[in-house]
């Protein structure tokens, strides 16, 4: 697939990607791509993230969904997908969030 073509169908997810790589391609959010004036290119560091079993497979998981739908994404794109969405929840999402990973609630179980 080309920079400049148009993502197949109507999946908002392929076309999400489309303009997600289009960016990419240009170097920095928000130049458009083919431009070479003072382009910057985004330092990459290593950094190392431990997840729980389920976590991890819930990763794997959704991959394999988005794969199915013709999205190829490697779970470290995950992971960066998933931190920009949280950079833009608002305050009472995102601690809602944190309080989840922190201390989930318990599974109730009806015994009875």
């Amino acid at each position: 697939m080309s920079a400049s073509a148009t993502p197949p169908g109507d999946d908002p997810i392929a076309a999400a990607t489309h303009a997600l790589k289009l960016k990419r391609l240009a170097g920095k959010t928000g130049e458009k791509p083919g431009r070479k004036k003072g382009r910057k290119t985004a330092r990459m560091v290593r950094c190392e993230v431990r997840l729980t079993n389920s976590e991890f497979l819930d990763l794997s998981r959704l991959k394999k969904q988005l794969a199915r739908k013709g999205v190829s994404a490697s779970k470290e794109e995950l992971i960066r997908a998933g931190l920009l969405l949280l950079v833009h929840l608002d305050r009472s999402e995102l601690k809602s969030a944190i309080r989840d990973v922190i201390a989930p609630e318990p599974a109730t179980q009806e015994s009875e």
